[in-house]
């Protein structure tokens, strides 16, 4: 009982303490995302394929930073409420992309698209 008289306290001090540290900007040491050098690769490699969203879709191409912003609803600094993170994160099913039998994109892949939108989907 003793030492729950002193545990109580220094629990306290903990939380309050914990509560006045600074957030850290999560982004802060992350290097910028370029669309024309990192982004626009991965999906012409993966997604601007024949057949796919290549020249010859009237439909859905991804052909240039307008396409992928407009067709894949990129909603800047929100990957979570942009298409194209959502239908890549996918692993399986109908919406998946690229669909089976491609490669699924790598998880550094994924992530630079990630950052990218979290970063303004800017048209660098």
């Amino acid at each position: 009982m003793r030492a729950l008289r002193f545990l109580i306290p220094l629990c306290l001090i903990t939380v309050l303490a914990a509560c006045t540290v600074e957030p850290v900007d999560p982004s802060a040491d992350i290097p910028t995302q370029s669309f024309q050098a990192d982004i626009f690769p991965i999906i012409s490699a993966n997604c601007s394929l024949a057949g796919c969203h290549g020249a010859n879709d009237e439909e859905f191409p991804l052909l240039n930073y307008d396409d992928v912003i407009n067709y894949c609803e990129v909603e800047p600094g929100k990957p979570h409420n942009s298409e194209l993170y959502e239908v890549i994160r996918l692993l399986s099913g109908e919406e998946a992309m690229p669909p089976k039998p491609n490669q699924a994109l790598t998880d550094k892949q994924i992530g630079a698209i990630y950052v990218w939108i979290l970063q303004g989907a800017k048209n660098n």
